[in-house]
């Protein structure tokens, strides 16, 4: 039975990829005891090494068992075998867990053909395509190692950016809240100008009358 220990000892570097599938197996004694064809569903993992179009395939129970053993004599890390039952909970309930990084899909400094070929090989994220190993990058063939390079300065560019992403978000929220303000104060002085006007429509002709001022004095003489 190949185990990830084995697969990663190719020196191609990172987690091997895996994915599952559900089959019907015939069940000899259930068969034996009905007279006729009882089947069970096992549950199986292919398991891909980095780079590679090669498929192991092992039964998920074996699988899980050969992990702790691989994780304790140190032949892969141990946060790989919680990121792999997680990934297998995820499956057993319809889901597929969100990749690990920014999706070789969809990214834009490489062409469709480009990513079409990274993702038969399982380089599923850009972070993968900057981590790739000599043996990954003769897989991937001519070009190769400059789509590494264009990985590895997207990704610091990124890194550069996400401290003045934040200030910008920052300085957008508090631009917000002052328009939002200036907002309130024009409504206010808008209504304080209309009560002003409208005291002095009433005021006035009190005022002109304390005054001694007729309407006569005010249309002037003729």
């Amino acid at each position: 039975m190949s185990n990830i220990g084995q697969l990663v000892n190719q020196d191609v570097g990172g987690m091997p990829y895996v994915r599952f599938e559900r089959m019907a197996i015939e069940d000899p004694v259930a068969s034996l005891k009905a007279g006729s064809y009882v089947a069970r569903d096992v549950d199986y993992v292919k398991i891909t090494p980095p780079y590679s179009k090669d498929i192991f395939t092992t039964k998920v129970t074996s699988w899980k068992d050969q992990m702790k053993v691989d994780a304790a004599n140190g032949r892969i890390p141990p946060e790989w075998v919680s990121k792999y039952h997680a990934h297998y909970d995820a499956w057993l309930v319809g889901q597929e867990l969100p990749l690990d990084g920014t999706p070789i899909k969809g990214w834009g400094v490489c062409s469709p053909a480009q990513q079409e070929t990274l993702i038969r090989m399982h380089v599923l994220t850009v972070e993968q395509l900057a981590d790739i190993t000599h043996e990954g990058l003769t897989r991937v063939g001519m070009g190769g190692n400059d789509l590494k390079n264009k990985a590895i300065a997207w990704l610091k560019q990124l890194k550069k950016a996400g401290p003045a992403t934040l200030e910008i978000a920052a300085l957008k929220k508090e631009n917000d809240a002052l328009n939002h303000s200036i907002v309130n104060l024009e409504s206010r002085i808008e209504e304080l100008t209309r009560i002003v006007k409208s005291l002095d429509q009433h005021m006035q002709p009190q005022a002109l009358v304390s005054a001694g001022i007729s309407a006569d004095d005010l249309m002037g003489d003729d």
